[in-house]
């Protein structure tokens, strides 16, 4: 496994020197991790690196409030990354905060042990990776998904939920509901976390895919660079048809 290009973020040069440590010894032979501070972000306002993967430290509850920040700066200027927010203080904060300010993934290590604190990271990294080797399309001429080979077919509700995601990433449920049609005052959310539940599932049963996350509280979360949207997808299956 190769990962490049990998940014971690922490409060002070210490502090990222450190985050740094912790995740270079998940892939010690193969990670090559760039470091920032909070402060030498603010100050560079154009970075010309074209990171994979983003991983930023919150340790304290006022860094929560300013990584807020960087992490919609960040998502400015790296639109294609996946962002990792990772919290080592203790906090019942939500964490829909960080995923509506651009983040992808948001872990808590509190109180965990540094192996616990590993297999997060490495999980994440892992996660990071396996999104460059599966790429599904959507095909909404045909209402299907493509990928590995494999076709996969749904419905017209089901493809305008995925088109929505796809365009935005994170939807509320009252936006879910007023995409699958239903009236957003009164629709039954329990019917609505089944319909979603059914899509995310049979797509996990075709492709062993999860793509859609679910973010409680409020609503669904697109995984970043598994799935895009494409009309004129395939195009060799339409010309053997002609």
């Amino acid at each position: 496994m190769h990962f490049s290009n990998v940014l971690a973020i922490a409060r002070t040069p210490s502090k990222t020197e450190d985050f740094r440590a912790l995740i270079v010894r998940t892939v010690p032979n193969d990670l090559k991790v760039d470091t920032r501070s909070y402060g030498q972000l603010v100050d560079s306002l154009d970075d010309p690196v074209n990171y994979r993967a983003i991983i930023i430290e919150i340790d304290t509850p006022s860094a929560s409030h300013q990584t807020l920040d960087i992490i919609k700066k960040t998502r400015t200027q790296h639109p294609g990354c996946i962002i990792c927010v990772v919290v080592t203080f203790a906090s019942t904060q939500s964490k829909t905060k960080y995923y509506l300010a651009g983040a992808d993934y948001c872990i808590k290590v509190v109180e965990t042990s540094p192996e616990k604190k590993l297999d997060l990271v490495d999980a994440f990294l892992n996660e990071t990776y396996r999104s460059d080797s599966c790429e599904l399309i959507l095909d909404q001429d045909r209402m299907c998904i493509y990928g590995g080979g494999q076709k996969l077919e749904i419905s017209f509700v089901e493809m305008k939920v995925l088109e929505a995601l796809i365009h935005k990433r994170l939807l509320s449920h009252d936006e879910i509901a007023a995409v699958m049609g239903l009236n957003t005052k009164f629709y039954d959310s329990r019917a609505l976390e089944k319909s979603i539940s059914r899509l995310r599932s049979k797509i996990k049963a075709q492709y062993g895919e999860n793509i859609i996350q679910n973010i409680r509280g409020y609503g669904y979360k697109l995984s970043r660079g598994i799935i895009s949207a494409n009309h004129l997808h395939p195009v060799k299956e339409r010309s053997n048809r002609e």
